[in-house]
């Protein structure tokens, strides 16, 4: 298998702007996952600020960073019927001045498991108005019926596998893609001690030289201090998933 991205999710505006941005030119594979919700990301709030200082920098790297906005509760809800959030729309808009690319490359809508405010015709509009974005979806048996009619339509998305629904729990085995031509990437207790194990099922599991990713998010907290993502901790889980892919990359 080759891997696109080695995800590193929900840092915070605790760790500085530089301090990311070099990371992630150390790590060209890397992706960061910032969570996306109404409170902290608001207006004039600590996040939005920090990610608005990291969008406006990033807008002029030669080699931009890979960032994805994992979109969760009522921002979800309102992207699922068609609209963007003012805090988000300019962000999703910006170019980087070099590859003339979105700086923001992927979205990730976490839909939940009720269905009320997902809107088949609405989402593949949206979508439609961000083609030059990778839109995920999760995937999992409270979703897959909603997943399923948006694939019936006919509309581009990818697939993020997790059988914990987010709660960082990992699986006993890994799920083998779903749909034919839907790019699928794995998530689901993923960190820094067991990322080459797992990487070990996920790759039995998939077509020869399929294209996917790996998310981490709950095992980059150091629960020993403030409960926070640390790049430390993403650094072991990015090295020892990148040191698997260098010896089994085929």
């Amino acid at each position: 298998m080759k891997l696109r991205y080695i995800t590193c999710s929900d840092p915070r505006e605790d760790i500085p702007v530089e301090s990311i941005l070099n990371f992630t030119e150390k790590y060209p594979i890397s992706e960061i996952g910032v969570q996306a919700h109404p409170g902290p990301m608001s207006f004039n709030q600590s996040r939005n600020k920090w990610f608005d200082q990291i969008v406006k920098k990033a807008q002029n790297m030669p080699t931009p960073p890979n960032i994805a906005l994992h979109i969760n509760y009522a921002w979800c809800d309102y992207m699922c019927e068609g609209l963007v959030p003012h805090e988000l729309d300019w962000w999703l808009r910006i170019t980087n001045s070099y590859t003339k690319q979105p700086v923001i490359k992927r979205i990730q809508l976490n839909i939940g498991d009720y269905s009320d405010k997902f809107d088949i015709e609405k989402i593949s509009t949206l979508m439609d108005k961000h083609k030059n974005q990778e839109f995920i979806f999760p995937w999992n048996n409270k979703v897959a019926s909603k997943i399923d009619m948006l694939k019936q339509s006919g509309a581009k998305f990818s697939l993020l596998f997790d059988g914990s629904y987010g709660a960082g729990i990992e699986p006993k085995s890994w799920l083998a893609p779903v749909y034919k031509g839907i790019p699928n990437g794995y998530a689901g207790g993923l960190g820094p001690d067991n990322a080459a194990k797992n990487l070990d099922k996920i790759n039995e599991i998939l077509p020869q030289n399929y294209e996917t990713w790996i998310d981490a998010e709950g095992k980059l907290r150091d629960k020993h201090t403030t409960g926070s993502f640390t790049l430390e901790l993403a650094e072991k889980y990015l090295q020892n998933a990148l040191n698997w892919y260098n010896q089994h990359e085929k």
